[in-house]
């Protein structure tokens, strides 16, 4: 369990729990790299361990085109995740990677 840096990291802040695979997915194809089963079964087991309020976050990298980390937290006792990214992506990346929280934010994707 890591926390990750203020300084380094951007904040995706809480998604529902069911759109964190797609959120997955969609940022590691913008970063360039291949996200699979394997990659998702990592995250999925090691999320039940974390949790937001003691600053208990499980990171995860994403080692593309464009290296990002990825930091997921549970909160106990709700069907949310909160989530942030660490890495230097591009203006084009960044701004993707953006767009794709704020949508994973807003809506339960089905």
């Amino acid at each position: 369990m890591t926390t990750p840096n203020p300084d380094e990291a951007f904040d995706g802040g809480w998604i529902n729990d069911m759109n964190l695979r797609p959120l997955c997915e969609s940022v590691a194809h913008f970063a360039g790299y291949e996200f699979d089963d394997s990659d998702w079964q990592a995250i999925e087991t090691a999320l039940p361990t974390t949790d937001v309020e003691r600053s208990d976050w499980y990171d995860y990298p994403l080692l593309g085109e464009v290296p990002l980390t990825l930091f997921v937290a549970a909160d106990p006792g709700f069907s949310v995740v909160f989530v942030r990214l660490a890495g230097e992506p591009d203006s084009r990346t960044k701004a993707q990677i953006e767009a794709a929280l704020y949508i994973f934010v807003m809506w339960e994707v089905a």
